[in-house]
Order: C-alpha cells, then sequence, then structure tokens
C-alpha cells in the first residue's frame, strides 16, 4: 500500500455542514483513509492509498457532491 496525502482547493462550500458533506463524500471512496475539509479556507487534505483510487477521483466525488476542486 502506499498512501499519499492531497490538499485540494475546494469551491462552493458555504458552511461547516458542507464541509462536513464533503469530507464525509471522500471517506465513502475505497481507498480514501482520512478527509478533512476546512470551510473558512476552502482546503480538503486526503491521505489515500494510491493503489485503490487517484487524484482524479477524489476530484470526481467532490464534484459529484456539487462542489468544485482542483489540486493546489
Amino acid at each position: 500500500m502506499t498512501t499519499k496525502t492531497v490538499r485540494l482547493t475546494t469551491t462552493g462550500m458555504h458552511c461547516g455542514s458542507c464541509a462536513m458533506m464533503v469530507g464525509m463524500t471522500l471517506e465513502d471512496v475505497p481507498g480514501v483513509l482520512e478527509a478533512k475539509s476546512d470551510y473558512p479556507t476552502g482546503i480538503t487534505e486526503v491521505t489515500f492509498d494510491t493503489d485503490l483510487v487517484s487524484q482524479e477521483q477524489l476530484i470526481a466525488a467532490i464534484e459529484s457532491a456539487g462542489y468544485g476542486a482542483e489540486a493546489e
């Protein structure tokens, strides 16, 4: 298992509940070990197994929840 942590700029969050939704969405993705999203800064930090999921898939998961995301 190879793990990696990335920081993603996340847009469209309006409150702490939005940040929780982003984090929960990511944690449902197979291979994600930890996800934390911070509403005030708009930064989402994700630790994941690179053998199971890619950074592009993480961004797609955030977008599927109705938010924007891009690599920092």
